[in-house]
């Protein structure tokens, strides 16, 4: 019996299913790989050398990208460019602005802790809030006005800053309101107000005026305080000798010692209480502020262009108070003073017969015995200026000590009618005392 393979009818005209193709293609795929496997490998070898289709497209679309890139950045580029040359530029920080607002602040801050303390301070004192409890009398003379006498209640104690208690009584309006002379007592414990109130209530008091010429020592201020019953012996003496007055002027003199204000208690007419129990170093008191306020401007100038000191000025002037007689010659015998503290070493003594008076205590002329006299005050034997002042002088000695006249005079002698001869060499001047030796004989046979 023959073998026939069954065949199905129309088989080959029979459409084939989409999953029979696709695996009759992987099949198919699978021998031919099968049966030329090197082409496979080849295609590994030159892989990197031989560019596949797909291969380069991917490069195409790389460089594509790359290009696109490239040129969005640029783009960004010249928009980042151009519009910097329109945008402001930012400031820097100033390190030195920073360090003057540092300083601002301080100085304000500081300012502020200044203003704070000086008002804590004038509130204390307006107020009387921590101040000693004591009573406090003092002289007010005649015509003294409540602002006038802020200085004398610094002084006492009564208040602690009288330019405070000054400019209260401005802005109350009560500056101008004379207050009656005469003696006063207060406490530092009393208020601005308080101590107003207490100086314009009138007081019945005895008073008297008392003058106190140019020129005048300490022993006959004294004298003349006592003659007009202004206090009493002891406590004038205390007073003279033993207090610390506050004065400035009197800081070098410190401490207080035994004809300490000899120089210093100005020459003028006073008005004083007659009470010998009142606090005898308010009288004292007027008489250095008097002082103080004649010491002026014109004569701290002078003194500062001659590299003078207080203490030196005064010392001058009371040779020049006790040397001088006549106004116009107050200058010109400071100026021969000068010349020789100028030239000390061809004048090394002064030779001033008012500087050894004073020490030997009198107003005669001179005896060979006083020109003998060890002092200090004895200018023939001791160089430069005596060690204190000699008289307590006025203005015009105080103007003419620090304004001496500019000439070339090294001597003078006095004459009979005050007057002086005044010569620039030593035989110039012993001619001029034989003419004042004549006059003299003269004056003393009339």
């Amino acid at each position: 019996m023959e073998n026939h393979r069954y065949t199905p009818k129309h088989s080959e005209n029979k459409p084939r299913s989409r999953a029979t193709s696709n695996a009759s293609r992987r099949a198919r795929d699978t021998a031919d790989s099968a049966r030329r496997p090197y082409r496979r490998k080849d295609a590994d070898l030159f892989s990197d050398q031989v560019p596949t289709h797909n291969s380069m497209r991917r490069s195409l679309n790389t460089e594509s990208r790359s290009t696109r890139r490239s040129s969005r950045s640029q783009a960004d580029d010249l928009f980042e460019n151009e519009t910097h040359a329109y945008r402001t530029p930012r400031r820097k920080k100033s390190k030195t602005g920073c360090a003057l607002a540092s300083l601002y602040f301080i100085v304000i801050f500081g300012i502020s802790i200044c203003l704070s303390v000086v008002l804590i301070f004038a509130a204390n004192d307006a107020l009387a809030l921590v101040k000693d409890d004591q009573d406090i009398s003092f002289v007010v003379a005649e015509d003294t006005t409540v602002s006038g006498i802020s200085q004398q209640l610094d002084q006492s104690g009564v208040v602690n800053y009288g330019t405070f208690f000054r400019l209260f009584n401005s802005l109350q309006g009560d500056g101008d309101v004379i207050i009656s002379a005469g003696v006063y007592t207060l406490n530092p414990t009393m208020d601005y107000d308080q101590i107003v109130s207490a100086l314009t209530e009138t007081t019945s008091t005895t008073t008297v005026k008392v003058t106190i010429p140019e020129g005048y020592t300490i022993a006959q201020i004294r004298q003349t305080l006592l003659d007009n019953n202004v206090t009493s012996e002891a406590l004038l003496d205390d007073a003279l000798n033993n207090y610390a007055f506050k004065h400035d002027f009197l800081k070098d003199e410190q401490p207080p010692k035994e004809n300490w204000l000899e120089g210093y208690l100005f020459p003028d007419t006073y008005e004083f209480v007659q009470d010998s129990k009142q606090p005898i170093y308010e009288v004292l008191n007027v008489m250095l502020n008097n002082f103080d306020t004649k010491y002026d401007e014109q004569i701290e100038e002078g003194a500062k262009e001659l590299g003078l000191t207080t203490h030196e000025v005064v010392v001058i002037a009371s040779l020049i108070e006790r040397e001088a007689k006549e106004a116009d010659e107050f200058s010109k015998i400071s100026g021969v003073i000068h010349n020789r503290l100028n030239n000390s070493e061809e004048y090394p003594y002064l030779q001033i017969d008012a500087s050894l008076q004073y020490a030997v205590g009198h107003n005669n002329p001179l005896t060979e015995e006083d020109l003998k006299l060890d002092s200090p005050y004895n200018l023939y034997t001791n160089k430069g200026l005596p060690p204190g002042p000699i008289c307590n002088p006025g203005y015009n000695a105080l103007y003419a000590a620090t304004h001496p006249d500019d000439h070339d005079y090294y001597y003078y002698v006095a004459m009979p009618d005050g007057t002086h001869l005044f010569a620039e060499t030593n035989s110039e001047h012993n001619r001029n005392r034989e003419r004042a030796e004549e006059a003299w004989a003269e004056a003393n046979n009339e």
